[in-house]
Formats: C-alpha cells, sequence, structure tokens
C-alpha cells in the first residue's frame, strides 16, 4: 500500500520559506506544545473538526446528524467533545450538513505521489522564482516514512527543498532527511533547558545536539527565533544563542517578532490562549535584539532579519 500522510494544507505561494518563492506543504503533528504557537490546529496527530463561531446560523444541522453527539451548543458556545469525535476516522457529517461552511476538517489523508503531483504542477515558477518547496508542519519528522518517500520524489525532478522542523526527534530520522534537504529551518525558543520545557512541554538539549549534528554534515541552516517579550528576549538568552550559532558556524538567523493574529484560531477549537496578555515586541525592540547577533557574528559574516526582511548590517 502507498505510504500516506496527514496534511494540513499546501500552500502555493510563500516567500518566508525558504529562498524565492515556493510551495508550503504543512504537515498534522507537532511533539511541542507552544504556549504562543499560531498553528494550533496542526498540534493534533488527528484529522480533527474546528468551528468558526462567527459565521455559525445556529442551525443546529452539526447537533441533529453527529453520531457521537459530539457537538453541542450554538454560536460562540458551539463546542466539540474531542474525545467523542470520531473525525480521525472519517467522519464529516456536521461539516457535510453545515450551510456556511462553519465546521471544517482540519487534514487530509493523501499519498507522497498525491502531494508530489500537486507541487510539481508549479515546477516552472519554482524555477524561474528561484524557489522550490518547503516541507512544514506541524513537524515532519512525526510522519518519517511519508517524508522521506516525498523527498526522494521532489529530487528525483530536481526541486529544491527546504524544510521547517523543531528538530526535537530521533537523530537517525533527520539524517534520513538530510540528504535531500537543501535548507533546514529550524527555531530556537530558549537557551535554558528549563525554560525551554516550561514554554513549550519538552526540554531544548535534544534540539540543540541535532541542530550541531546537522551543521557538523555541513548542511545549510537558518535559525528562526520567535521573540516572545518575558519569556526569551532578555539579553542573556540572546547572547547564548549567538554564542551557540558561532560555535556552529551557522551563519543565518531569523527573529520573529510575538503576534496576536493566530489566537482566533484558538476560539475554533475551543481553546484558551495563554498569551493573550503577552505585547508585541516594537520594532526598535527588535532591531536591537538583531544588532546584537550581527555585533557577536560580525567577524565570521552572519546575517539576519527581522521578520523575515532583510534589514542591512548599518540600518
Amino acid at each position: 500500500m502507498a505510504t500516506k500522510g496527514l496534511i494540513a494544507d499546501i500552500q502555493k505561494y510563500s516567500l518566508q520559506d525558504g529562498p524565492g518563492i515556493r510551495s508550503t506543504v504543512f504537515l498534522k503533528g507537532c511533539p511541542l506544545r507552544c504556549g504562543w504557537c499560531h498553528n494550533p490546529e496542526m498540534i493534533s496527530r488527528k484529522q480533527l473538526v474546528w468551528t468558526n463561531p462567527r459565521t455559525c446560523v445556529q442551525c443546529g444541522g452539526c447537533i441533529s446528524v453527529c453520531p457521537e453527539n459530539a457537538v453541542s451548543g450554538f454560536g460562540a458556545e458551539r463546542a466539540v467533545d474531542r474525545d467523542k469525535c470520531i473525525a480521525d476516522q472519517g467522519c464529516s457529517k456536521c461539516v457535510d450538513v453545515c450551510p456556511t461552511k462553519s465546521i471544517e476538517t482540519v487534514g487530509k489523508w493523501m499519498t507522497a505521489e498525491e502531494v508530489c503531483r500537486t507541487l510539481l504542477k508549479y515546477q516552472a515558477f519554482y524555477r524561474r522564482a528561484g524557489g522550490g518547496v518547503c516541507i512544514s508542519g506541524g513537524e515532519p519528522t512525526l510522519q518519517p516514512e511519508f517524508v522521506l518517500e516525498l523527498l526522494e520524489r521532489l529530487k528525483s525532478e530536481y526541486v529544491n527543498v527546504s524544510m521547517e522542523t523543531c528538530a526535537y526527534s530521533k537523530w537517525d530520522i533527520l539524517a534520513s532527511f538530510a540528504p535531500y534537504v537543501d535548507l533546514f529551518l529550524i527555531d530556537i525558543k530558549n537557551m535554558d533547558p528549563e525554560k525551554h520545557r516550561l514554554g513549550t512541554g519538552v526540554s531544548n538539549e535534544l534540539i540543540l545536539e541535532n541542530i550541531a549534528k546537522l551543521a557538523d554534515m555541513g548542511k545549510k541552516i537558518r535559525i528562526r527565533t520567535p521573540i516572545i517579550p518575558g519569556y526569551n528576549d532578555s539579553l542573556g538568552n540572546l547572547r547564548k544563542e549567538a554564542a551557540f550559532l558561532m560555535e556552529h558556524r551557522i551563519l543565518r538567523v531569523d527573529l520573529l517578532p510575538f503576534h496576536l493574529t493566530g489566537s482566533f484560531k484558538y476560539d475554533k477549537l475551543n481553546k484558551l490562549y495563554q498569551y493573550m496578555d503577552c505585547r508585541e515586541p516594537t520594532k526598535t525592540e527588535m532591531l536591537t535584539h538583531l544588532k546584537l547577533f550581527q555585533v557577536m557574528g560580525k567577524a565570521m559574516g552572519l546575517t539576519g532579519t527581522v521578520g523575515g526582511t532583510d534589514i542591512p548590517e548599518d540600518d
């Protein structure tokens, strides 16, 4: 049987996931539980349904057709009991009956051949734009057999491939991906193991170890650091991160300012967004943080961005 992967979305146009214009494949499932995550629908490894109270017309159709009585409430009170819901078994009765598409399924099973066929429609465009494909998530290492087959198919067609990974994985999985990946995009969320655990649910030792191993292999790596005020924006933490990059000759860092634009998704999942009261960092703060990396890494030629936009060193 063909290996299938659980796909949350295929975004056909992205400028943030590697050089040039790319299509990004978002896979379901993530081993981290970052409180500020702006894609919470991708954390679960299963298909699920989510609701949109803003467009619900309160017809009650979803409640009446649910075979497990998992749907209840109206409007803002609409909720799905995840323990009862059998969307991961292929049930979509509530989705099918909704007249305003206020209930949607997140996650679709696809073979690597089907995903590759979709992506190759844009192959000529990738080449003209100097882009390619990004395999993202969720977390690609949670679906290793599917991802490896997809990587092999893409590289057989000479597609440039980037991969966004949290690197919290067994090394042999990342090592099997490495020959097919042109650029790894990896987050460093905090250099302190315990603070990392508090923010994400896991320690950072394995992540840093895997980053170091990929660097030792000579793989091209761009570090992405979400700047979360009060959590990881201290001078001490950023200095430690810059020193780590220099130690392993990783010469690109993207500082990503915390934002609230994904908070509405938590309403759709009937979850509480823990970082609603967290402020967004100012542009001045972000440029100051970037300057620290530029100064510490100047001798080695480290470059960086704020929010994915290149900033000249002398700005």
